[in-house]
């Protein structure tokens, strides 16, 4: 049997089965004996990912025509957004004769990249050329609103639409919905989302205990996990990421350590970079340094930018100034453009008021055009998004933020609150250290919060980077005094700040 279709039959079987090499040796094959691929056989080859560039088997497309067919063209695109060339999939996307397939792709691809402006258009541009959605158009147009940039009520309005569309209980979407609630700050709506899946997968509950996780419920995970263990649902490595993760944003070192031993023993499953990650974050946020470099001495591959990242912050807390050295000096062979080893080392030196150091460091990154990442908040009102940088005086409303700003400094003052200056890493006078620290961004969007959304209105607040201590106490009297329940979501977690008190227990 030497058809075409024979050939493509056994290269769709070594690549559905993951055997890649051979799928390509059969395709190289097939080509020296003279046999012309057709529309099929591009399509399964262009699935050999990552052995197989699209670039390499688009130039041959093109010569034989099939680049418009919705077959080769969805398979075309999808490797091209494998590869995170979105605007090259786009591309081929808009010369396709398009079918759902080929739109889903395209909306998967906005997903991947968390594009939530270029997956509604998207989405749009379907329903004006009168193509109907199904669950897949859902799942991956409502995955694509999981970016701390999209706007929160976008989700909301696309679970509207699949309910009007039949599909909100479709598996992928309903599992799509629990991991965008849980990632916009809203991990009520995710968990009624997932009390009325009809049927769940390892996704689902995964999700939702990446989701308790991320919104400091250690708790609510644990239960969510010993759930899923009675109904005999075999946890995976993802599930331990998330579950020990748990434990990291609470302080849980013991259970964290129990669930660790419990992948391993029980469940076998060889731990990862990621579960490593997990257990030197434990430690380190713990001040367990020592711990933490004991773990990555026993990996047996070297430890990653992220692990370093976790051990230098973690020296922050505990101003260990030995081991940030190391630590940081590791970052930065890792990652010799990126500024979070500067930035982090900076800070530790200033907070140990070693000024030189410090100075030392600014001018070594001043020498590699290393630029710190500006620190920034944004918080969305009436359906638009406000940015605000620290001192930011830019908004139009700037002079009544500065007023509801002094009104809330002399409440708090009132009940105890002293600045926490330690926080401004700058070498300056008391009294200037303090005004600084009143204008971080996040106090400013919550100013501007206050005075701009109705009195019952939970208030939520992005951040790029960590909130800091003093915000972080701010944020708790704030809500007390305004009976209002705060949301902030930074680079590390959500804290719900309600009643004087923090989800995070203060362990931020």
């Amino acid at each position: 049997m030497h058809s075409v279709v024979s050939w493509t039959a056994a290269i769709s079987g070594c690549v559905q089965n993951h055997d890649l090499v051979r799928g390509i040796d059969l395709f190289r094959r097939m080509i020296i004996a003279g046999v012309k691929p057709n529309d099929f056989t591009y399509s399964v080859i262009l699935g050999a990912h990552p052995l197989v560039r699209p670039n390499e088997v688009h130039a041959q497309v093109i010569k034989t025509n099939y680049e418009t067919l919705p077959t080769v063209g969805t398979a075309l695109l999808d490797a091209y957004v494998r590869i995170g060339a979105i605007n090259v999939a786009r591309v081929v996307f808009n010369m396709i004769d398009k079918d759902i397939v080929a739109w889903s792709a395209m909306l998967s691809g906005y997903a991947r990249i968390e594009d939530t402006e270029g997956a509604v258009r998207t989405y749009m541009q379907l329903g004006e050329e009168g193509i109907c959605p199904n669950e897949y158009t859902y799942s991956s147009v409502i995955n694509a609103c999981t970016g701390p940039a999209a706007a929160a009520e976008q989700g909301k309005q696309l679970h509207a639409c699949s309910i009007k569309w039949g599909y909100s209980c479709a598996l992928c979407v309903s599992s799509a919905l629990v991991t965008m609630y849980a990632k916009r700050g809203n991990i009520d709506s995710a968990y009624k989302v997932f009390c009325r899946q009809r049927e769940r997968d390892l996704v689902s509950w995964n999700s939702m205990i990446s989701g308790y996780a991320q919104h400091g419920h250690a708790r609510k995970a644990f239960e969510v996990f010993d759930e899923m263990e009675r109904r005999m649902i075999r946890p995976d490595g993802i599930t331990f990421v998330g579950i020990i993760s748990a434990c990291t944003h609470t302080g849980m070192v013991e259970q964290g350590e129990k669930y660790y031993s419990m992948m391993v023993d029980h469940y076998r499953i060889t731990p990862t970079m990621e579960h490593y990650s997990c257990m030197v974050d434990l430690y380190s946020r713990a001040g367990m340094l020592e711990k933490a470099t004991s773990v990555i001495a026993s990996m047996p591959f070297q430890a990653s930018a992220t692990v370093w990242r976790s051990v230098l912050a973690g020296c922050r807390l505990k101003r260990n100034l030995e081991i940030s050295k190391l630590a940081a000096e590791k970052l930065i062979s890792l990652q010799p453009d990126h500024s979070a080893a500067y930035t982090l080392l900076s800070n530790i030196y200033a907070a140990a008021g070693k000024w030189k150091e410090k100075s030392e460091i600014r001018k070594l990154m001043d020498e590699r055009k290393v630029k710190k990442e500006a620190g920034y908040s944004w918080i969305e009102v009436k359906k638009k998004t406000y940015t605000f940088l620290a001192g930011d005086s830019s908004h139009p409303l700037s002079d009544r933020i500065n007023e509801k700003l002094r009104e809330l400094l002399s409440l708090l003052k009132d009940m105890g609150y002293r600045p926490d200056t330690d926080y401004v890493l700058h070498d300056v006078e008391e009294e200037y250290k303090e005004a600084i620290l009143w204008r971080h961004s996040e106090k400013l969007a919550l100013a501007f919060g206050l005075i701009s959304t109705p009195q019952e209105a939970v208030i939520r607040i992005e951040k790029n980077l960590r909130v800091c201590g003093d915000c972080h106490t701010v944020f708790k009297l704030i809500a007390k005094i305004v009976r209002r329940e705060v949301i902030v979501g930074d680079s590390n977690r959500f804290h719900h700040f309600k009643g004087g008190s923090c989800s995070c227990g203060d362990y931020w």
